[in-house]
């Protein structure tokens, strides 16, 4: 056998204790899909526990596609994701997992850069949409690159602004006007707005915003708030525009198979890979997905077997997943972690967001409690905690894992010492939280208002505080005329609830507890003097949060 050359030796050695020292990563975030849809708490669900609101609304919408049985949706939900089931048998499932907004783009933001966005004023997707994640904003996949990690996203980036190349082009050639773009499209936004349609704008990422400019070496995805489950014309590859799709290929199967190649190629070359995978499944309208997803499921509602067919087909990519990790025997040396950027839409298909009350948009623990399961065998703590975690301690938590600098300054606590059992208590003891209290994408409660698809911009703040079991409520008011059944508006509203007794927050305690208002206002208080003002609206409801919480 021939010796190999020192520096070969040098190479090889340095490239094993890489691969030794730094587990790979995989981080799935689910789009819109509530509590209730995961197989780990729905299991524990009975039929009582899901809003009577949410049935009623359910039986309005889709009793002609079959009968509302809530024992055979919650058994649906129970065992739509086999492979994830697998894995949460082997993990750490927290019951108190926040997002740190119950809208995408500012959730998404606040994972990737283990921060509260409202630290730069991101209180909705607009503010997202328009500005992107700073550029002095460090992004999660940023330090792990720069210790050795081959990191990818696939699917759903949308924490980007859009390329204006495309306007500049379609404003010139298209509608024959001279540059610079008139900051309000001298009225020819109809026009423009049809010849930006023939182009990839709409899922574009903006130079030095891209996910190749933010840390990642592939990307496979779009950057926008959805896609098309069929026949998508507006995919991205790297910086190239990929093919449109051939008729009949379901996306969730297409971002499956990228995320496996991925992960194949990494360990293929010897190489810890960070995987951020956003897949599409259950954002924006349901299409029928293929027959063998379907065909498992027997709820009795047509819809219902569509929905939970989706999460059966992202689970196949789950399996596919794993079964590559086992090939290449790196199951022990992977940390795996599962959420979503915010609670269910406004499909109000049951279990929902069970046991929570309210979904998207709101501030209520359905818009903001997702899903929290984290597994790597023999070094996560295996069982169900109720620690208060933010999806801001995921960066933290997989930099500390991968041995990468963690910012300073960030808003994320790392949640390893917990997990691998060196502290009894995560890092937590309360959280704050403020974004917009809207009914636009969630089931509308009477007080809430009839349904209004351009209320975002309009509607209240709120803000609360979780300190152990008491959540402190604070919203501002609806404005006149903004719902047609709220003519006159809606007032302000302080609201405290104990979450382990009232976890639906039927029961105001305010009233009956002075004190902890006062306490838990003043947290309230510390946190949006830290936060900046809302970028592009319902500024003045935030000054009106920080004045009636001064103490």
């Amino acid at each position: 056998m021939k010796s190999l050359p020192l520096v070969a030796l040098i190479v090889l050695t340095s490239v094993c204790v890489l691969r030794a020292d730094r587990p790979n990563v995989i981080f799935i975030v689910l789009d819109d899909v509530g509590l209730g849809w995961i197989p780990p708490y729905a299991q524990h669900l009975t039929p009582e526990q899901i809003e009577p609101e949410i049935a009623e609304k359910y039986r309005q919408n889709q009793g002609h596609q079959g009968a509302i049985d809530l024992q055979a949706h919650i058994k649906a939900a129970s065992e739509c994701m086999p492979e994830l089931s697998k894995l949460s048998n082997n993990a750490a499932i927290f019951n108190r997992a926040f997002a740190t907004a119950a809208l995408c783009g500012p959730s998404r933001a606040g994972i990737l850069t283990g921060s509260f966005q409202q630290s730069w004023g991101a209180y909705r997707n607009k503010d997202v949409d328009d500005f992107g994640i700073p550029a002095d904003r460090v992004v999660l996949a940023e330090p792990l690159k720069a210790v050795g990690y081959r990191t990818g996203v696939v699917g759903k980036w949308h924490v980007a602004q859009q390329d204006f190349r495309y306007v500049e082009d379609a404003w010139v050639n298209d509608l024959g006007q001279e540059l610079p773009v008139h900051e309000h499209y001298n009225g020819l936004w109809p026009q423009l707005s049809e010849a930006l349609k023939e182009t990839p704008w709409k899922t574009s990422s903006k130079p030095g915003q891209h996910p190749l400019d933010r840390g990642f070496d592939y990307y496979f995805g779009y950057n926008s708030y959805d896609d098309q489950d069929y026949n998508s014309r507006t995919l991205w590859e790297g910086h190239e525009l990929y093919p449109p799709r051939p008729k009949g290929e379901f996306l969730t199967d297409l971002f499956n198979e990228k995320a496996v190649h991925f992960i194949d190629d990494a360990l293929t070359d010897d190489q810890p890979f960070f995987l951020y995978y956003a897949p599409k499944t259950l954002h924006g309208g349901i299409r029928r997905p293929p027959e063998h997803y379907i065909e498992k499921f027997n709820t009795g509602n047509r819809f219902t077997d569509l929905y939970a067919g989706h999460l059966l087909a992202l689970d196949d990519g789950i399996g596919k997943i794993m079964s590559t990790l086992r090939k290449h025997g790196e199951v022990n040396n992977t940390l795996f972690i599962f959420s979503a950027d915010n609670g269910c839409t406004l499909y109000n298909v049951p279990p929902y967001n069970a046991p929570n009350r309210g979904g998207k948009g709101t501030g209520w623990l359905g818009g903001l409690n997702v899903p929290l399961i984290i597994s790597q065998p023999g070094k996560v703590v295996v069982g169900v905690n109720d620690e208060i975690a933010s999806l801001a301690d995921i960066m933290p938590t997989v930099l500390e894992t991968a041995g990468a600098e963690i910012p300073a300054g960030i808003d994320g606590k790392s949640l390893l010492p917990y997990l691998t059992g060196h502290t009894k208590e995560g890092p937590r003891d309360s959280l704050s939280i403020a974004s917009i209290q809207s009914s636009r994408w969630s089931y509308c409660y009477e007080a809430n208002g009839e349904n209004n698809k351009q209320d975002a911009g309009q509607v209240p703040l709120y803000a609360w505080h979780l300190k152990g079991d008491d959540l402190l409520m604070l919203t501002t008011e609806v404005s006149p005329g903004l719902y047609q059944n709220l003519p006159d508006g809606y007032p302000a509203q302080t609201l405290l609830f104990n979450i382990r007794e009232d976890r639906p927050q039927r029961v105001d305690a305010a009233p009956s507890y002075p004190e902890k208002v006062e306490a838990l206002s003043g947290k309230i208080h510390e946190y949006l003097s830290e936060m900046e003002v809302p970028i592009s609206s319902q500024q003045e409801d935030y000054r009106k949060l920080l004045k009636r919480t001064m103490p």
